[in-house]
């Protein structure tokens, strides 16, 4: 009987294994076996490689088994390339041999339908019982360029060398990280350990992630992510990779919200589940990116390119070509990205090479006095390198005498500058002279503006990340507790108001009325003009249903509107007399727990057409006030809070103070809190602080 290891394998033993079995090697590179062991010779696999086919006693040039149970054991790792129908036999055969780990290959399991996921359930159940890890199934394995161990079938090994290199990735897809170490590797990107978890039926995305903050080899981290099986693993891990200094990188797919438009609240339809993703990235540090391409590039440049000093700053385009460059710089805004303004130092260096009416941004060096001239390109490069408002230079390069000559130029400057430089080869084939200087010199290159700027954008976010990491953790304000007795279900505004009110979060004076000479004694007490509001538990958004009442003056109005609301087509528990209040602008505040992900706020554009413009932030709570200020300054209301064509600026540290309170009370409530608007939320003019008009909430 074999030796069972006394704990399952670690990661670290399965991404490096001391020997490897190939369950089904094959000499036949078109099949998966053929090409695994194929890429383990020539790679350079330094271990001991056992092949295992029943029909083969020799396969490229080693001896050949015909069953786990008959290779010379210990065996650290078995690739399974097999069919599906004989996947759990051979599984099972790797755990009676006491095998380390399985790299499972075979697809058309849990991702082919309920057939497919039971066997991978029995193929979990049998590896668990024996104590031995799964990588997959339905993956293509692992890339160890550290240590030169291609545990994979992936086409990305047919080049000559893979270039090893400090970018680590976990992809959910096997052909999407093939293809994203191809790409690197044209740009002169190294990887570390690349992993392909598959269907994650053991092993997971967090797990390899938790390995890779602690690898020596990786300094930069890259996910494709579908979807996590542990959610509530995820942001811890990602704010450990911060505090290593390690930057994290993610691609999310799947976008669509299915289901919002069953949502019972404007929040649960705005705030749906890649949303709440998205800012919990933002908010743990990891920089979001919609192309896996930019992605991969990004990485290379954290890894290869000094970083971003500070979030905020502008950057510099230089280049020979007027056309390359003002288009560059039109792209700016679309990226998020702006123009530095260059200071006196930086001008006076300018001045000695051009005429004044051209010492200005976008540099175009063909103003030169003499031309452009390296001397010139590299005095103005170091001079925007000093500059306090410069945080990266970007060359797009055009076709030119020297190309190759010119390129080379940048690496020196920009380690020697300490920040990033990014060189655009605009030009095709003509340009590949370029290239090769570049990759000689381990340095990056983008042949496209856009790939540029989406990686300076990656590199601004990763240094905003870096910068709210310096920020304390948010501070509870004093006097904030939960009711004692909180109602369930869908709450009733009145019900809700007072739920955030005990929070601190101001709301309209107003009265429950279950009568209409009820209604008429609570607006002569709270005073004309008031508001007139139908409650139902069953409605939604009232207005929708014509059970608000605006503006009612008198108590002939008010008792006209109350006759108004009892014929409408929905059973009402009574009404709702409120004070009739005012305010410069709208807003929307709310809240959701999302479930493996924990509570989250929404602000926003708020009033009936909240879910028609969806100018909305999200962030995981609670806040601290720098968090609030920050979602309201990228909302599009922001320029009409700070005061526009003569309105006046409002005031937006009432909605901070609203937002964080809300924050509390969302984290407070935790998984009791199904959602919750407050919409709209009136703010008046500095100084006159905010009052919420309507609310909804559902408890669970």
């Amino acid at each position: 009987m074999p030796q069972m290891p006394p704990d399952r394998t670690p990661l670290a033993r399965i991404v490096n294994p001391d020997s490897v079995a190939v369950i089904g090697a094959s000499d036949d590179l078109g099949k998966f076996g053929g090409r695994v062991i194929h890429y383990l010779i020539r790679h350079g696999y330094r271990g001991r490689l056992l092949p295992i086919n029943p029909n083969r006693a020799v396969i490229r040039g080693l001896p050949a088994f015909p069953g786990i149970a008959a290779a010379p054991g210990p065996v650290d790792v078995a690739i399974l390339a097999v069919p599906a129908g004989t996947l759990l036999r051979e599984v099972e055969a790797c755990a009676a041999a006491g095998v380390g780990a399985c790299i499972v290959i075979t697809g058309k399991l849990a991702d082919a339908g309920p057939e497919g996921a039971a066997l991978e359930a029995r193929v979990a159940a049998a590896a668990r019982a024996a104590g031995m890890r799964l990588v997959g199934p339905n993956c293509l394995g692992i890339l160890n360029l550290a240590d030169g161990a291609m545990l994979s079938s992936s086409l990305a090994l047919e080049v000559e060398r893979v270039r090893a290199g400090g970018i680590g990735m976990v992809s959910q897809s096997g052909a999407l990280m093939g293809t994203l170490v191809s790409l690197g590797h044209r740009h002169g990107a190294g990887f570390s350990r690349c992993v392909s978890v598959g269907n994650q039926a053991d092993l997971e995305l967090c797990d390899v992630l938790e390995f890779l903050i602690e690898d020596a080899a990786t300094r930069v981290i890259t996910l494709y992510v579908e979807g996590l099986k542990d959610p509530a693993r995820f942001a811890p891990l990602l704010r450990r990779a911060r505090a290593a200094g390690k930057p994290v990188l993610c691609v999310k797919a799947g976008r669509s919200e299915a289901g919002a438009q069953a949502a019972r609240s404007h929040t649960a339809s705005l705030a749906g589940s890649h949303a709440a993703f998205a800012a919990l990235c933002r908010e743990a540090g990891a920089v979001l990116l919609d192309d896996p391409a930019v992605m991969v590039l990004a990485a290379d440049a954290l890894d290869r390119l000094p970083r971003l000093p500070r979030a905020g700053m502008g950057c510099a385009v230089i280049a020979s070509s007027g056309g390359s460059t003002v288009t560059t710089t039109d792209m700016l805004a679309q990226h998020g990205l702006r123009l530095g303004a260059m200071g006196e130092a930086t001008r006076a260096e300018l001045r000695r090479w051009m005429p004044e009416s051209h010492v200005h941004l976008p540099l175009d060096t063909g103003s030169f006095h003499d031309g452009t001239s390296e001397d010139g390109l590299g005095a103005c490069i170091r001079a925007f390198m000093r500059d306090d408002d410069i945080g990266a230079v970007v060359v797009p390069m055009t076709t030119q005498p020297a190309m190759a000559a010119r390129a080379a130029l940048l690496p020196p400057l920009a380690r020697e500058g300490g920040r990033p430089l990014l060189y655009v080869m605009m030009a095709g084939e003509v340009g590949d002279a370029a290239r090769e200087r570049l990759r000689e010199a381990g340095f990056p290159f983008y042949d496209s503006v856009a790939h540029a700027l989406g990686v300076l954008q990656a590199l601004e976010a990763e240094a905003e990340g870096r910068g709210r990491a310096a920020l304390p953790p948010p501070a509870r304000p004093a006097g904030l507790a939960l009711p004692e007795a909180l109602p369930r279900g869908a709450l009733t505004e009145e019900e809700a108001k007072r739920l955030v009110a005990a929070y601190g979060i101001p709301v309209t004076r107003e009265r429950f009325a279950a009568t209409e000479a009820e209604a008429v004694a609570a607006a002569e007490a709270i005073g004309f003009p008031v508001v007139l509001k139908g409650v139902s538990r069953a409605v939604v958004h009232k207005s929708d249903l014509g059970l608000v009442r605006l503006g009612l003056r008198d108590a002939e109005a008010l008792r006209a509107a109350h006759a108004a609301l009892l014929a409408a087509p929905v059973p009402l528990e009574g009404v709702l007399v409120q004070e009739m209040a005012r305010g410069e602008a709208e807003l929307i505040l709310g809240a959701r727990h999302e479930p493996g992900l924990g509570p989250f706020v929404l602000v926003g554009t708020g009033g009936i057409w909240v879910e028609v413009l969806r100018d909305v932030q999200l962030a995981p709570a609670p806040l601290r006030p720098e968090d609030a200020r920050a979602m309201l300054r990228r909302l599009a209301l922001w320029p009409v809070l700070q005061g526009v064509r003569g309105r006046p600026a409002l005031d937006v540290e009432a909605a901070v103070e609203a937002l964080v309170r809300l924050s509390w009370l969302a984290a407070d409530l935790g998984p009791r809190l199904v959602e919750l608007d407050l919409n709209p939320i009136l703010l008046r003019a500095a100084g006159e602080g905010c009052i919420a008009v309507d609310a909804r909430a559902t408890l669970a």
